[in-house]
């Protein structure tokens, strides 16, 4: 069995773009730029809420993205800077409220109701995905709480944990981790990942996910999740966005580190690379990253210790990562990190207790981990036990919870 034929890949690869003074350009300057790559590179280059849009067309294999991505941005770089504008390939801006991702279709696929079945298996593996692709600890003037600010806020809503669907009573979505697509083009699309700064690493990266989801394509269709995986999913999330490549994650009933997980994943899917005319081996990037527990955040965050100031990180990276190759190289050169444990029951309540104000509706507490109802409203009455909280019932805001010190 196998749900994709023929095997396809893409991704749409959001980039913003920024002026001299490290201000991101609004969408209305863009659609020219836009519509020249478009006439010239022959993809589909979009605008996307202040960024460019690397739709970057049907691919059959490895080579075919990664010469695609090349081209596309060496134009695209060097009209830009005709106007002098630059790229600035992030997951989010330091100082302004953009985020960007870089979304992976995965085709052809034809069946909707497998597709949903997929969906539901591919809910476990989203957030390896996200820890891999962690790129923007820097966001609105914070830095270093998160690798990923943009999967912690949900991308304002454009990348949210995958509904646990039933064919037989599903509805069209938008937005999720992880979806079937096929009202528009054919595809399955996981969107959990944050805006790559290295083109190489989108290329494999992007043929990675393909691969996997190719791979998983050829399993038994039906999943349904139990609400303690469900659980286990949405705390492997928030760890990702937390800790990056550093994560341990709650795997089939024990402790695991995110890499070994991403190392199996791999594994799996090696007749899937194949067929998309690459090997393991030759994702040198994603090895590296793997080997080092090494992300991309990390490179910014090392970035952000000597320009603390946000305009001024800004300003530095963006003269740094005009040279696409400065994080391949950077990873090359790296230590090792640590991994980081796991959190546990009290790590879990003391966040979402940090979550929690004067007068804050309980639904921020939805927010901190994205649990399903019954946890939620568990933690919360955990919290009311210890006294940490108070709770209060209004006519106009309903519940409304307050920290107390």
């Amino acid at each position: 069995m196998n749900l994709f034929h023929p095997r396809t890949l893409s991704t749409d690869w959001e980039v913003m773009v920024i002026d001299k003074l490290e201000r991101c350009v609004e969408s209305d300057k863009l659609r020219g730029f836009a519509g020249l790559l478009r006439r010239e590179c022959g993809v589909p280059v979009q605008i996307d809420w202040r960024a460019l849009e690397f739709a970057l067309g049907i691919n059959s294999s490895f080579e075919q993205l990664w010469t695609r991505i090349r081209t596309v941005t060496d134009r695209a770089a060097q009209a830009l800077r005709e106007f002098d504008l630059e790229l600035f390939p992030a997951g989010a801006h330091p100082a302004d409220e953009v985020f960007d991702g870089a979304h992976v279709h995965v085709g052809t696929l034809h069946d909707e109701s497998a597709g949903m079945h997929l969906e539901n298996q591919m809910l476990k593996y989203a957030p390896a995905f996200a820890a891999l692709a962690a790129n923007s600890p820097a966001s609105r003037h914070r830095r270093g709480e998160y690798k990923s600010y943009r999967v912690r806020e949900q991308a304002y809503g454009c990348t949210v944990p995958a509904t646990v669907r039933d064919p037989q009573l599903a509805q069209n979505s938008w937005g999720n981790d992880a979806s079937a697509k096929l009202y528009g083009a054919p595809t399955f699309e996981v969107r959990v990942s944050d805006c790559a700064s290295s083109r190489r690493f989108l290329a494999e990266h992007a043929t990675f996910i393909a691969a996997f989801v190719q791979h998983r394509g050829t399993q038994p269709v039906e999943c349904r999740l139990t609400p303690e995986e469900y659980r286990d999913c949405m705390t492997n999330r928030w760890s990702a966005a937390r800790h990056g490549l550093q994560a341990t994650f709650q795997w089939e009933g024990r402790p695991r580190p995110v890499v070994e997980i991403l190392d199996e994943m791999l594994d799996s899917c090696g007749e899937e690379l194949r067929a998309l005319g690459v090997r393991r081996s030759d994702l040198g990037i994603v090895n590296t990253m793997l080997r080092k527990r090494t992300c991309q955040a990390d490179f910014v965050l090392k970035l952000a210790e000597r320009y603390p100031d946000p305009w001024c990180l800004a300003s530095a990276y963006a003269k740094l990562i005009r040279h696409w190759e400065v994080f391949d190289e950077y990873v090359e050169a790296a230590p090792g990190l640590d991994p980081i444990s796991q959190p546990d029951e009290d790590g879990i309540l003391l966040e979402h207790l940090a979550n929690i104000g004067e007068g804050t509706h309980f639904y921020r507490s939805r927010e901190v981990m994205c649990y399903p109802p019954p946890i939620a409203d568990e933690i919360i009455e955990r919290m009311l036990e210890q006294g940490v909280i108070r709770r209060e019932v209004t006519e106009n805001r309903g519940i409304l919870l307050t920290r107390v010190d």
